[in-house]
């Protein structure tokens, strides 16, 4: 009798450990699909520093892993957790989410050349929406550039130098 006790309770301990292994794997499965870091069904966000003479740098967004930053004629790099979290925070809030303003204001300008274009894309399903920004000198807050003088927003600018720094 105390056999069959015995295997009677250690089947029982088995199936509740299996069972509460099932149920941690399937809500940890459920937290990961849940979880997205951008919103809008965006997948991913590139931001592309193109320059005549510098070439092309570029720094990519995906879900759920560290960003990737491309050189021309480089290795591929990865930034760290906390560096991709703050960036994809960033990118999330002013492209996607459009939570703060870009461009506070523009006038006309004079033509100026050889500056860097600043460019993000916006990837949902396979699909980029990309936006061009023009990047100049800089003259208290002002964006000297090739079409216009911008005031560009102190978030974008955040994001801005964030990107730089890690590009330059």
């Amino acid at each position: 009798m105390n056999i069959k006790y015995l295997f009677v309770f250690s089947s029982v301990i088995v199936l509740l450990f299996s069972a509460c292994n099932v149920s941690t794997q399937a809500s940890g499965r459920a937290a990961n699909e849940e979880t997205t870091k951008f919103g809008d069904g965006v997948d991913s966000i590139k931001v592309e520093v193109s320059t005549k003479v510098g070439g092309t740098r570029s720094i990519i967004l995906k879900d759920n892993a560290d960003a990737v930053v491309r050189f021309e004629n480089k290795p591929d790099s990865t930034l760290s957790s906390s560096a991709t979290e703050e960036l994809i925070g960033l990118a999330d809030s002013l492209f996607v989410g459009k939570n703060h303003k870009i461009i506070l204001s523009q006038e006309n300008a004079e033509g100026r050349t050889g500056y860097p274009i600043f460019t993000v894309s916006l990837y949902k399903d396979g699909k980029g929406e990309t936006v061009r920004y023009d990047m100049g000198t800089q003259e208290g807050n002002i964006t000297h550039c090739t079409t216009c003088d911008i005031y560009y927003s102190p978030e974008f600018r955040h994001f801005l130098s964030k990107v730089f720094e890690i590009l330059n």
